[in-house]
This record gives structure tokens, C-alpha cells and sequence, in this order.
């Protein structure tokens, strides 16, 4: 292989790496004991969705006692609302439903981004 067909071989293998790190969804700690409270709430009688701000420091959930819940595509909308309400225009995703967490994800040891 040509030097250049080397070095753009390798900035492309690390771009792919930085990529998949940043495929986790990032939580503060916070937003992790937010987490937590979730999920000290869930039970078998309960059905709940969480949903985290995509820079990872907000978060909203929805839930109702089985059985007398609307459609999951109501409960996750109002779980990404909640959370929507204070996270100054970051978008929201559904991060849990009931005890699962649906994405890959990492807690980091800082509080808010930027400290």
C-alpha cells in the first residue's frame, strides 16, 4: 500500500472507533439517580417509560398501573415531553421501558457537561 492509502486507512479506523464510543448515550450522575428513582418505583403492577435528554442531563417518565394505561406510543410520548420541558430544546429519547434500558449507554463521572 501507498504511504497515503495507509494514513487515511488509519484516521478512518479511529474515526470508527470515536463513532462507536459515541454510539452510548451519555448520563450524568444526576441524571443516573433520576434513573435510580425510576426504577425503585417499578414494580409488576406498573407499566413506565423513561426518557433521557440527549446531552444526558435531563430526564421525564410516564407510567400507569397496567391494564389501565393508553397506548405505549402515548405513555413514551409523555415521557419525552417531561423531559422536554426543561432541556432547553436537547431532544429526548426513550432511554428505558419499565426495568430495561434500551440503549447502550455510559454514566460519567462529571456532573453537567462542561465541569
Amino acid at each position: 500500500m501507498k504511504p497515503v492509502a495507509i494514513t487515511l486507512l488509519l484516521a478512518a479506523l479511529a474515526s470508527s472507533s470515536a463513532v462507536a464510543d459515541q454510539a452510548k448515550q451519555q448520563l450524568t450522575k444526576p441524571a443516573w439517580a433520576g434513573y435510580q428513582q425510576y426504577l425503585a418505583t417499578q414494580n409488576d403492577t406498573r407499566h413506565s417509560f423513561f426518557a433521557i435528554s440527549k446531552d444526558g442531563q435531563i430526564w421525564g417518565q410516564s407510567g400507569c398501573p397496567k391494564g389501565q394505561c393508553p397506548g405505549d406510543d402515548a405513555l413514551k410520548a409523555s415521557a419525552i415531553k417531561r423531559c422536554q420541558q426543561f432541556s432547553a430544546g436537547v431532544p429526548c429519547l426513550i432511554f428505558a421501558e419499565d426495568k430495561t434500558i434500551l440503549v447502550p449507554y455510559e454514566v460519567k463521572d462529571y456532573t453537567a457537561y462542561g465541569q
